[in-house]
């Protein structure tokens, strides 16, 4: 249930070539909750390393993860998520599918992207999920929100649960990376600038090995990087959201 990966990120960010992510319109998956029905599914076709540039940066969610391609549909019986997570638990199917007989026989009519994001929002909130995912979910949420105020609501949520995963002392590598630079950036975003530092200057102590190498290097370019720009203030939203790039 998890988006790209910082190694990803670190190997893909300064990918050339042109700006388009494309999808196969035509994939569709069996309805889990509507016997002979099917879902939407439409799978990705193309991407690149430039999704890693456009402004979704700052909440660590990237391209193509907030496209409305992502969140695959079933109109039939209303369930949504996102891609390749229909396998559910039979204590999760259960749970949805009493969610889903509240919803009516048109559950989807009228929904667009924001609309569409709730519902899934308040499917995943039934599902059996970890704090990885769920911290993942609010940023996504305070991105599809882009200015509106509602956003930094779902990101102070963040912030907080992200706050619990690292007093958890279970997150290492890139895990703790990707931690340490969402709480400077809401941090530095909230107004405490000291401990958005403290956290930023953390990244540079935090040991990752490269998998494909098998080398231990610390601290991470890419995200370094980031928050030199959320310090720099190119993550407010006065700035970033002036840009025509998705």
């Amino acid at each position: 249930m998890r988006r790209a990966t910082i190694l990803a990120v670190a190997l893909l960010a300064f990918a050339g070539g042109a700006n388009a992510i494309t999808f196969d319109f035509d994939a569709t998956h069996p309805d889990p909750f509507a016997d002979g029905s099917k879902c939407q599914t439409p799978e990705l076709a193309s991407s690149g390393g430039y999704v890693y540039q456009w402004p979704s940066k700052y909440d660590l969610v990237f391209s193509p993860w907030d496209y409305p391609q992502f969140i695959w549909r079933c109109d039939k019986s209303g369930f949504l998520s996102f891609p390749s997570d229909f396998e559910l638990k039979p204590t999760e199917k259960e749970a949805v599918a009493a969610f889903l007989k509240t919803k009516g026989s048109d559950p989807l009519k009228g929904l667009e992207l924001i609309g569409l994001a709730r519902r899934m929002e308040e499917i995943y909130a039934v599902r059996e999920t970890d704090d990885e995912f769920k911290a993942f979910m609010l940023r996504y949420m305070a991105w599809q929100l882009r200015a509106d105020p509602e956003a930094d609501a779902y990101r102070r949520k963040a912030l907080g649960l992200h706050k619990k995963m690292l007093d958890g002392g279970t997150l290492s590598g890139f895990a703790l990376q990707e931690t340490l630079f969402i709480l400077g950036h809401y941090s530095y975003r909230f107004g405490d600038k000291a401990a958005a530092q403290a956290y930023f200057d953390r990244i540079k102590t935090v040991e990752v090995k490269d998998e494909d190498t098998g080398q231990t290097v610390k601290g991470s370019e890419y995200l370094e990087g980031l928050a030199a720009e959320v310090l720099a203030g190119q993550a407010d939203d006065t700035v970033r959201f002036k840009s025509d790039t998705p």
